[in-house]
């Protein structure tokens, strides 16, 4: 398909005797639900010899398809009659709402060898512009594949590229950039956004049409454009995601509320509650990570009403923006729907006030004010000590809707909440409960509401699995973000090739949702990737780059970070004793200039095995100050330098023991029974793991070790392979569910 044009390619290369293809087709052609079908009220079809190929059209040309080939057909068929060369003169008419619509094929003599290009055209601007555009293609059908090598050649030469010692890593982290991208639509007359996923046309909501015009979510919304623009950000995208804003801005309400729905029959809607202060979000992220000053003064008035919206929305006046008369959060209905505020809402407005406090800072100290308040009633008022919960959300008494859910993960990501908070609820997320072999679940399997295909109460969704993932990476717990995001990766290979489903069966690994292709799927997996493993976030005046690799992997490369107008590369090359990173850029000798509005450096703190001892950190081989963190999954090198210049840093040290995150990799259609690690860490002279097994299932965890030979195992048994230590757990048929057990590796 033309990455520009509305035209595509179909090249089919043929060996044998003499032989017909049929290609068949079948169109609608209607105007996008919620319109009727009865809209368009005629649809004309014909085949024109002029241009080899059968047209479609709606009255005076507002709508066009042709379809036609490299050669003429032996024979043309539509419905409702079967026409040849002596009949094609005529045109067919029918109703525009026919259950029919127009089904057509050309049959296609094939010689012994011999080549055969189908080429499609549609547009809803002029009928001579698609004609032209068909034209093109038909004389030169190899430029539509030059132009999309082209394309996707650009694509992973400017954006941010992971290459790392996993192929399979690094194929599905190129499909997901790609599948990202291809979520870019322009609409003419509406303007060019990113649409929400790809399907088959279904009738409507509920069957409410009679003829097919819901194409999955192939039209433009509020949050789920801002979710998948933050990754589109974090690859280096930024004329993309100056795109998305512009279009939030021209279809902002009077109000200033911004938009849930926009179709590409130019349909808007303003039901949501989040997409008001995630489009607030966005703009202050642009601001932070492009450095675009001019945009963002240019769209200010826009924002600064969105932003009073918001204000306007606190009708108690208790600091937090409403659900109540204003629209839902992300839950839309089910059994975690119906607060006054959700605590996802909350966490929404709150990051929006941090984004106020960059896009004005002559104020900021008026947003920090009302942050500061916001962020005592999330951590205060919504958490359940009881339970160790965060609350779904607060009614209208006062009173809180104590649902549990993975949505606290979406607090804990965006405001980076207090371990003491977070501890059991990453727990549960990590444990059977949640976790599947594919994804993690909305709702535990436990709960009374839990059904394995319910949008809110039991399917597994890439989205869920990547907000876990960034609230795990958020609370040092990376182990357990790499199998999370592994799981929703791997989708890729098995069933809409090269694409990852929008929702997934709680308990059989099968598709369960409307689009096979879906916009956020794709980026909550380059988005934990990003900012979680490579660990790239602004904090205050700069920018910190706490890696938090595998331990496994023994090489990194990550090309072209970009903040603000800087480009640069970042490699790591690891051995027992050593590690290496070396930074470069194109911009000259300077990285990172001081007089940099954005960046006055990059703090940079990679992360290492637990138990790790540092002998000598040199950069460009001149001794450098550091300390070090110890975390429960490893030990952080703080440097104690920015980065500020083209450097290579070299790490001396010795020690360390770590698990390589296991990956589960299930055949479509069945159970999870994959082992989950609940906890792992270290205390200075033993490894701890907790996790939980299936009933009648072995596994065996694999160890990067540099410890030597442990005194003691307790609950495994293991062999050592160099530097490996295999720890074999065997869990018994002893009832249906997981089972705990601990493990203890001294040494």
């Amino acid at each position: 398909v033309s990455p520009d044009r509305p035209v595509g390619v179909i090249h089919y290369e043929y060996e044998g005797p003499a032989a017909r293809i049929m290609v068949q087709y079948k169109t609608h052609m209607r105007m996008m639900w919620p319109y009727s079908e009865k809209v368009l009220k005629t649809l004309k079809y014909g085949y024109q010899p002029g241009y080899n190929a059968m047209e479609i059209t709606a009255p005076e040309g507002s709508i066009t398809t042709l379809v036609g080939a490299s050669k003429r057909p032996a024979n043309t068929v539509a419905a409702p009659c079967i026409r040849d060369e002596a009949t094609k003169g005529e045109d067919m008419v029918i109703p525009s709402d026919s259950i029919f619509g127009v089904c057509a094929g050309q049959y296609y003599d094939l010689g012994p060898i011999d080549q055969l290009d189908i080429v499609f055209a549609a547009g809803s601007e002029r009928r001579d512009s698609v004609i032209a555009a068909y034209m093109q293609a038909l004389a030169d059908p190899e430029g539509i594949y030059r132009d999309a090598v082209e394309h996707y050649d650009n694509l992973f030469g400017d954006m941010l590229m992971i290459t790392s010692p996993d192929e399979n890593f690094n194929k599905g982290y190129a499909w997901a950039l790609a599948a990202t991208d291809r979520f870019f639509v322009e609409t003419p007359g509406l303007g060019t956004s990113i649409v929400a996923g790809y399907n088959g046309t279904d009738r409507g909501w509920d069957g409410g049409h009679a003829v097919n015009g819901r194409p999955g979510y192939a039209w433009y919304f509020g949050r789920d454009a801002v979710w998948s623009a933050f990754a589109i950000l974090d690859y280096g995208d930024f004329e993309g995601v100056k795109d998305i804003l512009s279009m939030f801005v021209k279809y902002q309400d009077l109000n200033g509320k911004i938009y849930h729905e926009l179709s590409t029959s130019g349909f808007v809607h303003y039901d949501a509650s989040d997409a008001t202060p995630l489009f607030i979000s966005l703009a202050g992220r642009y601001l932070e990570q492009s450095g675009d000053t001019a945009f963002i003064q240019s769209i200010r008035p826009a924002i600064e009403k969105a932003y009073q919206y918001c204000l306007s929305t606190d009708t108690d006046g208790d600091g937090l923006i409403e659900n109540t008369n204003v629209g839902h959060g992300w839950v839309e209905g089910g059994h975690l729907f119906g607060s006054h505020t959700s605590l996802y809402l909350a966490s929404c407005w709150a990051d929006a006030l941090l984004a106020m406090s960059v896009i004005d800072m002559n104020a900021s100290g008026d947003y920090q004010t009302r942050l500061t308040e916001v962020m005592e009633r999330i951590e205060n008022d919504f958490f359940n000590k009881e339970t160790g919960f965060m609350y779904q959300g607060i009614y209208q008494d006062g009173s809180f809707h104590t649902g549990e859910s993975i949505m606290p993960a979406v607090a804990m990501y965006l405001l980076g909440l207090d371990e003491s908070l977070t501890r059991t609820m990453l727990r549960k997320y990590a444990g059977h409960e949640y976790t599947s072999d594919w994804g993690v679940r909305m709702a535990s399997i436990y709960s009374e509401h839990y059904h394995p295909r319910g949008y809110h109460s039991g399917a597994v969704w890439p989205l869920y699995t990547g907000w876990v993932a960034l609230a795990e990476y958020k609370n040092g717990r990376p182990l357990q973000a790499f199998s999370h995001i592994m799981g929703s990766l791997n989708n890729y290979r098995d069933f809409a090739l090269g694409y990852t489903e929008e929702v997934l069966n709680g308990e059989k690994y099968l598709p369960s949702g409307v689009c096979p292709h879906q916009c956020w799927s794709e980026t909550m997996i380059l988005l934990p990737l990003i900012e979680g493993m490579l660990g790239i976030r602004k904090i205050n005046a700069s920018y910190l780059f706490e890696p938090a690799l595998p331990f496994h992997w023994d090489s990194l490369k990550a090309e072209n970070i970009r903040i603000g107008n800087i480009c640069f590369d970042w490699v790591m090359h690891r051995a027992e004793d050593e590690t290496r990173y070396v930074f470069s850029g194109d911009i000259g000798e300077t990285l990172f200039p001081p007089s940099h509005a954005i960046l006055p450096g990059l703090a940079f703190s990679p992360l290492f095995p637990p138990g790790t001892s540092f002998t000598d950190v040199r950069m460009d081989g001149r001794k450098i100050i550091y300390r070090t963190n110890s975390l429960p999954q490893g030990e952080q090198l703080v440097l104690g330098v920015n980065i500020m210049n083209e450097c290579e840093i070299t790490v001396k040290h010795s020690g360390g023991i770590a698990l390589i995150p296991p990956v589960e990799k299930p055949a479509p259609g069945e159970v999870s029974q994959g082992i989950r690690i609940i906890d792992a860490r270290w205390d200075g002279q033993s490894c701890t793991l907790e996790v939980e097994g299936a009933p009648a299932t072995a596994c065996e965890l694999e160890f990067i070790n540099h410890f030597g030979t442990p005194k003691a195992v307790e609950g495994a048994t293991f062999i050592e392979e160099g530097n490996k230590l295999l720890l074999r757990l065997e869990f018994p048929a002893l009832n249906r569910s997981y089972m705990g057990r601990t493990v203890h590796i001294g040494f």
